[in-house]
């Protein structure tokens, strides 16, 4: 229960996070070269007497662990953000220097890459624990900063929850993730799972297409259409689930009837779905196919590269969503929304495998990844603050 003493919410500050923010865009740290950028928060860190560790699989690659309060006096709270990048591949593009934070002249835009995705998110973790280093917790109050969100996370997040698992590092009862969920609550990712499809035909002359050959590519056309296309379900967490033909490759000559076409099938999941599940309905649309045409055949291959990952969700009930229901009432007067959009995984997914309670919550911004990328400074400002209530909220701040 918060503390009727504090307004933690009003002591957030708005110049302080564009100040932190501003001083990691500063620091160029594409993944695999985040080292100078974890230096920085060390060095601040101590420079605050807020205690940390430097946690690395390779030291080139460092992670910061960095709380205030004791985590053995009750709940621990742990802060995921990332400061690894994407490369910048259009720097002609930028109307600044990607590596020199501006804020627009209205006051509304922070620019720099890294700013939306998600240097400045960063920025509010750090100003939150500047915020409760003197206060007393029930419990602790961590930021977990990680290097290779953008690539693996074997070098972050992933490395991060082995040392918790070996008990060097305290095991969260909560984590906040602040990648960008327009303010909104997200308690749900989509899984990814991937079917490799291959549609078998006949090989023939071209002059004898109509004779002897049987087009696979044809027969994989019949497949795309029937595959590509809205799916009617619905998660109210998360949303719609997607399914999308990323690649296809066929033939061998521009004369030979391609005996061969194989396509790449990028399917998203919700709650409720499975691989398999997934993998019979792209079955029943397939042999729905091959009842009206004997020559269609194919064989499918369900994950192939290993990379499956399954549909995750921190439930409704959970104190942790609805301290942040709560907080985003409280600080914007607004109900809260789930964040059902059309969205890619964060590193909350390793979390929820782990069987800790994660919820996202992060600013709008634009152009992530690419020219003139920026966080929307209000909608830091007011991440501060629901962050600021949920904590004061679960770790009873006074």
């Amino acid at each position: 229960m918060t503390s009727k003493r504090e307004n933690w919410p009003e002591r957030v500050s708005r110049e302080r996070i564009v100040e932190l923010a501003s001083e990691l865009i500063a620091i160029p740290s594409v993944s695999g070269d985040e080292k100078a950028v974890m230096e920085w928060v060390a060095g601040w860190c101590d420079s605050r007497g807020i205690e940390y560790l430097v946690t690395a699989k390779d030291p080139a690659r460092p992670n910061v662990i960095a709380w205030v309060g004791d985590p053995a006096s009750g709940p621990v709270i742990a802060m995921n953000g990332h400061l690894d990048t994407v490369p910048v591949s259009d720097a002609d593009s930028w109307n600044t220097d990607p590596f020199d934070p501006v804020v627009s002249d209205d006051g509304k835009r922070l620019y720099g890459r890294g700013s939306s995705d998600m240097k400045s998110s960063v920025g509010v973790m750090l100003a939150m624990l500047e915020l409760f280093r003197e206060a007393k917790l029930d419990g602790a109050l961590m930021a977990h900063i990680v290097s290779d969100e953008e690539t693996s996370a074997v070098y972050g997040t992933l490395h991060v929850l082995d040392e918790i698992e070996a008990g060097r590092i305290p095991r969260p009862d909560y984590v906040f993730i602040g990648e960008g969920s327009q303010l909104k609550v997200r308690n749900a990712e989509r899984g990814i799972v991937g079917f490799e499809i291959t549609f078998h035909g006949r090989a023939s002359h071209t002059a004898a297409a109509r004779v002897t050959g049987i087009n696979a590519i044809a027969k994989a056309a019949k497949a795309v259409l029937a595959l590509e296309g809205d799916i009617d379900k619905f998660h109210p967490s998360i949303g719609h689930p997607v399914i999308s033909v990323n690649l296809i490759e066929g033939g061998v000559a521009h004369n030979v009837v391609p005996g061969e076409c194989r396509i790449s099938v990028d399917r998203r999941i919700i709650p409720g779905e499975t691989k398999e599940t997934a993998a019979e309905e792209i079955r029943e649309k397939l042999d729905a196919i091959a009842a009206e045409d004997p020559d269609f055949r194919y064989t499918m291959v369900v994950d192939p590269d290993g990379s499956y990952i399954p549909a995750n969700i921190t439930e409704e009930d959970s104190p942790l969503v609805q301290a942040f229901q709560r907080s985003v009432k409280t600080v914007t007067g607004d109900d809260p929304e789930f964040f059902v959009q059309w969205a890619g995984a964060t590193d909350g997914r390793f979390y929820r495998a782990a069987g800790i309670d994660t919820v996202g919550m992060g600013p709008a911004g634009e152009n992530a990844h690419g020219a003139n990328e920026a966080a929307y400074i209000d909608d830091l400002f007011t991440q501060g603050k629901i962050y600021a209530q949920t904590i004061a909220d679960l770790l009873n701040a006074r």
